[in-house]
């Protein structure tokens, strides 16, 4: 007899759930983050790793670009997709540091501005700022991102660009990624003004026909607010400052985010990425995401048989590429019907090079 609950009811047997094993996989592609370079090599996968949904990212990532490193093909920049930014900072961002690799990073809408503070500096986009940085500037990211016209969107850049005026100075790189910061009021290079650096000024007549003279009247003065804090911090009162390569290194970026330099590299290194992506996955050709193509379970066989399907599309992405760039093959050489091989006039055969023959480094 069935068990009976209180309200009388029978108890409905419960369904087997069916549990499906799936992988994801982590590709590494070429890319340029300067201009025109990006299009200057075919889009073919450098490296692939299987690993499980939902883990990790860094170690895979790692893992995916080591053969590509090792052979002096990955160098400066390593991009990814937001995802990457979840990754713990000991298992990817200080390993690349490391490695001697900046990150391109973007973030979530939450994230865009403000990423962290560290002895009174604040981190945003990536890059630290003064304390005191107004508060235009500071929001510019989420104004870039709610824009809606082209209006909108050139002025939030422009107040993107004008978050270079209060960034901390480098004085000196470290290792391992440590940088010694100065405050930007401080030095013969100044580019703000401050109340909490009082220098002496003379007067100065400013041209205001040619705006791009900075003399000490012109930089921008950063004011004194109604409630300051009877304590300053460390970046408005000692000289300089250390800043270890594993502050904030989860956020932290080559190329503050929005900026030229950014958009540049960004769009450069993501469309070589997608581009591999696409033609891994087209359903014409190799459809590396297609499941009938890999009937065998276990990620021994699955990367096998991936890297097979990877294989056969990067020799197609080179194929495609010489074609495009009318770029013939190289025909081997053969001898003279008339020269037999056993002629002792014959010059003795050249031997095999001995030295590796290292291609240009790729970002």
């Amino acid at each position: 007899m069935s068990r009976k609950t209180k309200s009388g009811q029978e108890k409905k047997a419960k369904t087997p759930e069916k549990r499906e094993f799936r992988y994801a996989m982590m590709a590494a592609f070429p890319g340029h983050g300067h201009g025109d370079l990006a299009g200057a090599y075919p889009a073919v996968c450098l490296g692939m790793i299987l690993h499980t949904p939902g883990t990790e990212p860094g170690p895979a990532a790692l893992r995916a670009i080591q053969p590509a490193f090792e052979r002096g093909l990955v160098k400066d920049l390593f991009c990814a997709d937001r995802g990457i930014t979840q990754a713990k900072p000991h298992n990817l961002h200080l390993q690349l540091l490391k490695l001697g690799l900046n990150a391109v990073k973007h973030y979530n809408d939450d994230k865009v501005d403000r990423q962290g503070e560290f002895r009174g500096m604040q981190l945003i986009g990536g890059e630290f700022y003064c304390p005191l940085m107004p508060t235009s500037l500071v929001t510019a990211g989420a104004t870039y991102i709610d824009s809606r016209t082209d209006e909108d969107r050139a002025h939030a850049l422009n107040l993107i660009q004008s978050r270079k005026d209060y960034q901390a100075k480098i004085k000196e790189y470290g290792p391992a990624g440590d940088q010694r910061r100065q405050c930007p009021a401080l030095g013969p290079h100044a580019t703000v003004t401050c109340y909490r650096r009082p220098q002496p000024r003379p007067s100065t007549v400013v041209d205001l026909d040619a705006p791009t003279v900075r003399t000490p009247a012109a930089l921008p003065t950063i004011p004194r607010p109604k409630r300051d804090t009877p304590v300053y911090p460390d970046i408005c009162r000692g000289k300089s400052i250390t800043v270890p390569g594993t502050v904030l290194a989860k956020w932290r970026q080559k190329y503050p985010l929005f900026t030229p330099l950014w958009q540049e590299a960004w769009s450069g290194l993501r469309s070589q990425n997608e581009g591999g992506n696409g033609n891994l996955k087209k359903s014409a050709l190799d459809s590396i995401d297609n499941p009938q193509l890999r009937l065998p379970h276990g990620r021994v066989a699955q990367t096998l048989l991936n890297a097979v399907i990877i294989f056969v599309a990067n020799l197609r992405a080179i194929r495609r590429f010489l074609r495009d760039q009318g770029i013939q093959p190289r025909k081997a050489s053969t001898q003279s019907a008339a020269t037999q091989a056993g002629d002792p006039s014959d010059p003795p055969p050249a031997p095999l090079p001995t030295e590796q023959v290292e291609p240009p480094p790729r970002e």
